[in-house]
């Protein structure tokens, strides 16, 4: 390399200054210079950085000080001057939780802490990392001492990689930093960036850095030794799956389960458990997740859990794994079918661990996401019904209760509904459900048979109002009785389909999305086709 010549031919020429030097006194800072730049040769021929003998806190010690100043020295004034006619910021942000950097000072400490910066990796070998009382209390420090313009070892470079795994997993904000933040630096970024996105190229992680940070470059020896490892697939771990567990769903089934699924899980994944609490809803978690660069999510919990999560990810690659550890698990029973009501722990642990991925349907109903069903009328005072207490005691007997109560307390709506932006019908209703996907088990929502959840199109049930309560009743068993019998047609309901549906009142309605109470005055729904990635049985692509 062009550099190791420059220093051993310094080196050579020193020692014979002070060989042909006449005066004794002026020879000994010569060759002072001479031993200083042949000891720095050896460390590059040899690509030994420890030479320089800095310690893990970044300190090299006072011996070796003395021993390499007339270097250090040359080293320290010629940054100084690259620094100041450099054209790019000190610090610079290449994705949400990395930065890069040129070499640190304590000047420093107020931008990084304006950053919100906690972790500093060092990649320098000739240099003190950044020293402060300060910085002992504020900042986790990493040294992988790296020569100038050279490449670290794969273990070495490995286990700084593995140490950025653990801040970012922290969610804390890391900075990489070399002398210039232009080589060294740039390196071991990129090789992390390759990691964590192990979907782009090297060419495409070099332009996002490049894009920022336009002094980045790699030398012919870097850029090998990344090509290298990246064929041999050294930036690859332990894929990991990011886990959301709502603890309190189907009476705490997570507390009973727990054990059997981790035992299924971390066979194959490094498994990061989030649990929900009051203050920290499924949402909160799953956006962290994605700020620590989750490919893979999985939803324990109910339907209001897994619509919290999907809500987070629709419209992305993420794919979304579902564990049904709640009381009814309507879109497990239709992605797992009835063996999902026997053994749905099972089922869902084989679906995430060798089932397929494939895109589903969703809906938007006023900004909210729809994975299921809304509802108007009975499927509202169903769920209104079944309170938080009936459900952990009576499962989903509950919510058959709770459409008993909404059948025999019935509530006539006056609505005006438009599909697909014709002029809106006045329609006086029991039941309205505008379903994306529902089991045979939704009953409210069958009125053309169980909706299909990739068809891109909206199913709407509509239950005109009866004033007797054997007429309402009379109406369900017609539309249970069509899940039985093909030939069977629900007379009392009322079957559409349409891309967009507009429902309106001139009084406020409640309705429910996936479980969850809403009130309105006006439902504005639309279909996003296959819009979410999700885990399901290799039989579920085949049909």
């Amino acid at each position: 390399m062009l550099v190791t010549k420059y220093y051993i031919a310094g080196s050579l020429v020193f020692y014979v200054l002070a060989l042909l030097c006449p005066n004794f006194w002026l020879s000994l800072p010569l060759a002072w210079i001479a031993l200083s730049l042949s000891i720095v040769s050896i460390a590059y021929l040899c690509n030994f950085p420890h030479l320089f003998r800095k310690k893990p806190n970044g300190v090299i010690p006072n011996a070796m000080q003395w021993l390499l100043a007339p270097f250090l020295i040359g080293a320290h004034y010629y940054n100084y001057w690259a620094r100041t006619h450099d054209s790019v910021a000190p610090i610079q942000r290449i994705d949400p939780q990395l930065y890069l950097a040129r070499r640190l000072f304590s000047k420093d400490l107020k931008e990084l802490k304006a950053q919100g910066i906690t972790s500093i990796l060092d990649i320098t070998a000739e240099f003190h990392g950044l020293q402060s009382g300060q910085e002992d209390r504020d900042f986790d420090y990493f040294n992988l001492p790296v020569l100038d313009h050279k490449v670290p070892s794969k273990r070495k470079l490995i286990k700084a990689l593995d140490w950025m795994d653990v801040q970012l997993a922290d969610s804390k904000k890391v900075v990489v930093h070399c002398a210039l933040g232009r080589g060294r630096s740039v390196f071991v970024l990129a090789a992390y960036l390759l990691r964590r996105y192990p979907r782009m190229s090297i060419e495409e992680v070099m332009q996002k850095i490049q894009t920022i940070r336009t002094t980045a470059r790699l030398n012919k020896e870097q850029m090998a030794m990344l090509q290298q490892l990246h064929r041999q697939q050294a930036f690859q771990t332990e894929p990991t799956l990011w886990l959301i567990v709502n603890p309190v769903s189907g009476g705490g089934k997570w507390g009973t389960y727990q054990e059997a699924i981790l035992d299924k899980l971390t066979a194959q994944y490094h498994v990061e458990i989030r649990e929900t609490t009051r203050d920290l809803s499924a949402a909160e978690l799953t956006k962290q997740a994605l700020n620590s660069g989750a490919t893979f999510i999985v939803a324990g919990g109910g339907d209001g859990t897994v619509t919290e999560v999907a809500n987070q990810i629709v419209h992305t690659d993420i794919v979304l794994g579902i564990l049904p550890l709640g009381t009814a698990n309507a879109l497990c029973h239709v992605l797992y079918g009835i063996e999902n009501k026997i053994i749905p722990v099972e089922t869902a642990c084989n679906a995430i661990l060798q089932g397929e991925v494939t895109q589903i349907d969703t809906a938007r109903c006023n900004q909210n996401l729809i994975l299921l069903v809304a509802g108007i009328g009975f499927e509202q005072k169903m769920i209104e019904y079944a309170e938080r207490e009936q459900k952990n005691n009576d499962g989903q007997f509950a919510y058959l209760k709770g459409l008993w109560g909404a059948v025999t307390h019935n509530d006539t709506l006056s609505l005006q509904v438009s599909l697909d932006k014709q002029p809106a019908q006045a329609l006086e209703v029991s039941s309205l459900v505008i379903a994306n996907a529902a089991p045979f088990t939704t009953l409210l929502a069958q009125g053309g048979g169980e909706p299909d959840l990739q068809d891109g199109i909206l199913d709407i049930t509509y239950l005109p109002s009866h004033e007797s309560i054997a007429g309402r009743f009379l109406s369900l068993s017609e539309l249970a009785l069509s899940n039985v019998l093909p030939t069977a047609e629900p007379i009392g309901f009322v079957h559409q389909q349409a891309k967009e549906v507009l429902v309106t009142s001139e009084r406020p309605f409640k309705y429910v999305i996936d479980g969850e109470l809403y009130e309105t005055e006006q439902l504005s729904i639309y279909v996003q086709p296959r819009s979410l990635n999700v885990m399901v049985p290799s039989w579920f692509t085949e049909q």
